[in-house]
């Protein structure tokens, strides 16, 4: 048997390779962190996997997965492929009609869920998707009241397996041998910015490909310890924290909770780590805030070592070595200051921190790596896979890295960034049409602007139809502004808008309501919900301060002239954010169409009425009035 041209065989030379000697798997539940070796992550998988054929599932049949990142779903989603089914995961906080969108789209006959909310939110769509045949659930807490037979244990599942191995010797085996690179592996559904998610189809080749041309840049070892943290349902988890553990062996650590990770990862102690842009900007206001809420002598020996850090950081970005003295007052700084922060939020050991997803401020990247987190960009999508990236010191805070061995890339003419290689994926599941529009002669048309500088560092700007244009023709990249103005600790989100005629820069910012809420008690100011803090004039002032920084550094026409402190949290449950956490431009700017048209209008205040949709589908409205800031 070939053990290296699909994930489950993968799974199967890392059981016989590695056996009990090395932990595959760590998972901390009630406090208790609970290890499983490789012969243990295989034996779980074949067990779910052969119970799976004793319910009737078949070869190119789909399995939904929904939950948190724990052992289960990764042992799930290998015993679909090993029997050669396909693997589809949902974001966990997707509302019942979300779910309900792609199970039927999928065409799943199984959904694999974690726990009772999981469960029910399929049980409430279960009329409207009848190829759906079994939920599985693998949290029993609250289910013992449950007798439906289309609700089933994952341990029940796992017994049938043990009885369906007894009558088929080596079934699994055999099964896994049947597969091959080329078999359909997940369908990964794109975040859907522009629309409603798309499948996007990838085989065991596409991940693996992937995997192989990244290890070139930044290899892993069986020594690795990994922390698997953004949700499995995002292509990027998959590449990592799935393919990337089975093809080097690393042990992979799932936090207790989302609630707990900050204790936890501190615990594990990890050498690689993914956060997408919003956890990490999230990490730097919590260093800000913990130094602006410190003593008198902590705060001044921040202080005073931040800038020797940015002066270290930006010397080896440019190549070049730093001087004696330099070294001696890094290393001072770093013993004093550096390092204990780094102990504290638990990355003391991780020698590979990433970023994905939405672009992160040039302002958060920089004051992590002057501590010593040697952050890389990493960019990539659902259907080319891991395109570039930083590497090392080869850094620079506007880029998103170069291109991986075995990517081509190049820029239109009309702006747009093209890549080519063997990570692209498959198609579109039932949209040829798209598919057609998205791969043009081999080159997947990524949508978003870019351009390619002299050190062959790709530049990245924006989404294609997001890039606005402003007096006189000029261009201007709104995500660009927005990450800049997220590095504030007390910036939770913006939006950047063109308002007004002639056209100029306006914005909407959503505040940080726990920095900016202890910032309010610092200075006795009381407030009682998040629109009431939003709207207290001095948050405003403290606001339009912050926006007065940046635009010192932007060209006159890009500068933010207005700006509003939007009444409410952006929330994905209200399709204004996407699953993982990428604005939904176009929706956000019809829904705030009537704010943005009273910047026009030079109006002061704007009382506005919003529809809230709950997580059990209800709807409410709130009315808010919002003040709207002139700078200059």
């Amino acid at each position: 048997m070939k053990y290296t041209d699909t994930l489950p065989k993968l799974l199967m030379r890392n059981s016989i390779e590695l056996g009990d000697k090395k932990i595959a798997l760590r998972h901390k539940d009630f406090g208790i962190w609970q290890e499983f070796t490789w012969r243990q992550y295989y034996e779980n998988v074949k067990l779910f996997a052969l119970g799976l054929k004793a319910l009737g599932f078949k070869k190119g049949e789909k399995l939904c997965i929904i939950g948190d990142n724990e052992p289960e779903w990764y042992w799930s989603e290998l015993a679909c492929q090993a029997i050669g089914g396909v693997s589809i995961g949902i974001f966990v906080d997707c509302v019942p009609d979300e779910v309900k969108y792609i199970v039927d789209h999928s065409e799943a006959v199984i959904v694999v869920a974690r726990d009772q909310e999981q469960v029910d939110k399929i049980l409430e769509i279960k009329s409207d998707i009848p190829r759906l045949r079994r939920v599985i659930y693998w949290e029993p807490k609250g289910m013992w009241s449950y007798d439906d037979p289309f609700v089933t244990g994952f341990k029940e599942i796992q017994q049938l397996g043990r009885t369906y191995e007894d009558e088929h010797p080596d079934s699994f085996e055999a099964a896994v041998d049947a597969g091959n690179e080329d078999d359909l592996a997940i369908i990964c559904y794109t975040s859907g910015t522009t629309g409603l998610p798309k499948g996007a189809m990838l085989a065991h080749k596409n991940l693996m490909t992937t995997i192989k041309q990244w290890f070139k840049v930044e290899p892993w070892t069986a020594e690795d310890n990994y922390l698997s943290y953004v949700p499995p349902a995002w292509i990027t988890e998959q590449m990592f924290g799935i393919t990337g553990g089975l093809m080097s062996g690393a042990t992979i650590s799932f936090p207790e909770r989302p609630e707990t990770v900050d204790n936890d990862v501190r615990e594990v102690g990890p050498t690689m780590i993914l956060y997408n842009s919003r956890m990490w900007e999230g990490l730097c206001s919590s260093i800000l805030t913990r130094i602006e809420d410190g003593s008198w002598l902590k705060k001044k020996l921040f202080n005073l070592c931040l800038p020797i850090g940015y002066k270290m950081s930006d010397l080896k970005m440019e190549k070049k070595t730093p001087g004696f003295f330099l070294k001696l007052l890094y290393g001072l700084a770093n013993f004093l200051v550096f390092s204990p922060l780094r102990d504290k939020v638990g990355l003391k050991n991780t020698r590979a921190p990433y970023t994905g997803g939405a672009l992160i401020s040039p302002g958060s990247f920089r004051l992590l790596r002057a501590v010593g987190i040697n952050l890389r960009q990493i960019y990539g999508s659902s259907e080319a896979g891991l395109c570039c990236c930083h590497s090392g010191d080869n850094v620079r805070f506007e880029s998103i890295g170069m291109p991986l061995p075995g990517m081509e890339v190049k820029i239109s003419e009309s702006g747009e960034m093209l890549w080519r290689g063997g990570c692209i994926f498959l198609g579109y599941y039932k949209n040829p049409e798209k598919t057609a529009e998205t791969i043009k002669d081999g080159w997947y048309q990524s949508g978003d602007a870019a351009h390619i500088a002299e050190d062959g560092h790709v530049i990245y700007l924006d989404r294609m139809s997001d890039m606005m244009e402003l007096k006189g023709g000029v261009k201007f990249s709104p995500q660009h502004i927005e990450g800049s103005l997220k590095f504030s600790p007390y910036i939770r989100d913006a939006i950047a808008v063109a308002a007004g005629d002639p056209v100029y820069v306006a914005g909407l910012i959503q505040i940080d309501f726990d920095s900016v809420g202890k910032w309010a008690e610092r200075k006795h100011i009381p407030y009682t919900t998040f629109a009431d803090l939003s709207q207290k004039s001095q948050v405003i002032d403290m606001v339009s301060k912050e926006i007065e920084k940046l635009n010192k550094s932007l060209p006159e026409l890009s500068k933010v002239k207005k700006f509003t402190c939007l009444h409410k949290e952006l929330d994905p449950d209200e399709e204004e954010l996407t699953r993982t956490r990428k604005l939904r431009r176009s929706f956000l700017q019809k829904k705030y169409g009537d704010l943005i048209n009273a910047f026009s209008k030079n109006m002061d205040t704007l009382l506005i009425s919003s529809e809230v949709k709950y997580r059990d589908g209800g709807r409410g409205t709130t009315e808010t009035q919002v003040s709207l800031q002139t700078l200059f």
